[in-house]
């Protein structure tokens, strides 16, 4: 039998901090129709069930679009039973009140409910932690041993004996409890390991990358589960739409924003193979770092627009050190040197000295200071 795990979707989020608003609502559907497409990849895959682990949803406020589209998608997967656990993000059991919910979406509340998969032993429990329950719900978990025991819980994990607050999954008394694969949500990058002799734990991460704190491949875990053999096997499955890349870019020795577009192409070729290409769909940011002379010209609007129609998103930082050749101006006669000799005099760090240095010295020559 075969098992999606996913989480931490967080439809419907805001996507305000480096979208703007147009593009941020053609953001929000874009991650809303990678959550409806997992139940396309379940049915063309064999998969008879899909575990959501906590942070479906960003807020307390969720559209009535977002509602519609996902209790609409599962109950057109009949056949496909979903698990949802309700995050920290998550609006609480209202979001629902009123709506007819579909026959295979299955709820979990803030005490262990368990589920057995039609025609299986393949159980799957779960509970809500709050800051109620949170350390004595560990100790109420009951599990048969010869079934394979699938628990869901979204937290943090951590090694302590006591959680600390509701965010907190005790790993501790979690250990020699029977579970054969332990699904969490919260964190929002991927992490498999073991939990103890018979089983581990999986963070699948976040279903699409949101910001540049999530570069990298997103997507879900599926288990391929072995009765018979009582084994639980994973594969991770990249499937976010879009790809977010952070990428530093020594830009030492450059001397004009054309010697550093050089360094940022090759950079990238090399660091984002096969995705420098007319509408490509991957968000990407530079960092330039490095050290370059105060009389180099820079310019990371410039920069930016050499590259932002080969990306959804570019973005380009500076955060070079300026180097001051002092010697270069001590004989110079001209207001520039004078400017520069006047600058060294001062009781300031050397850090401040070449910042005020390249400011001036881009305002003597005419450009515009912002």
């Amino acid at each position: 039998m075969r098992i999606i795990h996913c989480a931490d979707i967080h439809l419907d989020s805001a996507l305000s901090a480096h979208l703007g608003r147009e593009r941020a609502r053609g953001r929000r559907n874009e991650i809303l129709n990678t959550f409806r497409k997992i139940f396309g990849y379940a049915a063309e895959n064999d998969v008879q069930a899909v575990i959501i682990a906590g942070d479906l949803f960003d807020s307390e406020t969720v559209s009535a679009t977002t509602i519609n589209v996902v209790l609409g998608e599962i109950a057109k997967y009949a056949d496909i039973d979903v698990f949802y656990l309700r995050g920290n993000h998550d609006p609480d059991e209202s979001l629902f009140a009123g709506r007819r919910l579909p026959e295979n979406l299955y709820l979990f509340g803030d005490e262990w409910t368990q589920y057995q998969l039609k025609g299986s032993h393949i159980v799957i429990a779960g509970a809500v932690l709050n800051d109620e329950n949170c350390n004595s719900i560990y100790d109420e978990l009951e599990l048969d041993e010869n079934d394979i025991n699938i628990v869901t819980l979204h937290g943090q994990e951590q090694e302590y004996g006591r959680a600390r607050n509701m965010n907190d999954v005790c790993l501790k008394k979690l250990r020699g409890r029977g579970i054969d694969y332990l699904a969490l949500g919260h964190v929002h990058g991927r992490k498999l390991e073991s939990l103890d002799h018979r089983g581990f734990y999986c963070y699948p991460g976040c279903l699409e990358g949101r910001g540049f704190d999530e570069c990298g491949e997103h997507g879900f875990m599926v288990l391929d589960v072995d009765e018979r053999r009582h084994t639980v096997e994973t594969e991770f499955v990249p499937f976010a739409y879009r790809r977010l890349f952070d990428v530093e870019v020594d830009v030492t020795g450059a001397e004009s924003s054309s010697d550093a577009a050089d360094m940022i192409a090759d950079r990238l070729y090399q660091e984002l193979p096969g995705t420098m290409e007319d509408e490509s769909r991957d968000m990407v940011r530079v960092s330039l770092t490095g050290a370059v002379n105060v009389e180099s010209e820079i310019n990371t609007d410039y920069l930016t627009k050499q590259f932002q129609d080969s990306f959804y998103y570019m973005e380009i930082l500076d955060h070079t050190d300026f180097q001051v050749d002092y010697m270069r101006y001590v004989n110079d006669a001209s207001l520039k040197g004078e400017f520069v000799r006047k600058v060294m005099r001062q009781d300031m760090s050397e850090n401040d000295k070449a910042y005020v240095i390249q400011t001036g010295l881009r305002a003597l020559a005419g450009e515009e200071i912002f």
